[in-house]
């Protein structure tokens, strides 16, 4: 349930960065369509990977019943291989998209500056969590 959560927020998030807070950014300076891969772009974008699977692993490891740092870190890989499964139930093969060493580098890149910022999340649920478990304690 919490994984879930966080799922949830990650997706909700990195939905609303990179298309609604970079859309006009990407649209104005590189177009609506890029006709080659552009540095800026994926930088962008790796960043509102970033920024959103910080606070999907926030919110998993904060909800979570126990093990608040692993089902915080456990967002990416749930979120990557439900990705996975959804490309293949739709017919669109494993990595549709990925035909090369370097769009595979790129799916790499992202899993790892993912893996890491949700890492980073977690660990602030978890203390989040913590705090509040002890100011609870402290009003009763």
């Amino acid at each position: 349930m919490a994984v879930g959560i966080g799922l949830l927020l990650a997706l909700a998030l990195g939905l609303l960065v990179a298309q609604g807070i970079f859309a006009p950014v990407l649209t104005r300076f590189f177009g609506l369509e890029r006709t080659g891969p552009a540095v800026l772009p994926l930088v962008l974008l790796v960043f509102a990977a970033a920024f959103s699977f910080y606070f999907g692993g926030m919110a998993a490891s904060y909800k979570a019943p126990s093990r608040h740092r692993l089902h915080g870190v456990l967002v990416v890989p749930v979120a990557f291989v439900l990705s996975l499964v959804l490309n293949l139930v739709l017919g669109k093969g494993f990595l549709p998209g990925v035909d090369g060493a370097w769009a595979a580098g790129l799916v790499v890149v992202f899993l790892v500056v993912s893996g890491a910022a949700a890492y980073v999340g977690a660990h602030r649920g978890e203390t989040l969590y913590a705090h509040n478990q002890k100011v609870a304690r402290r009003r009763r």
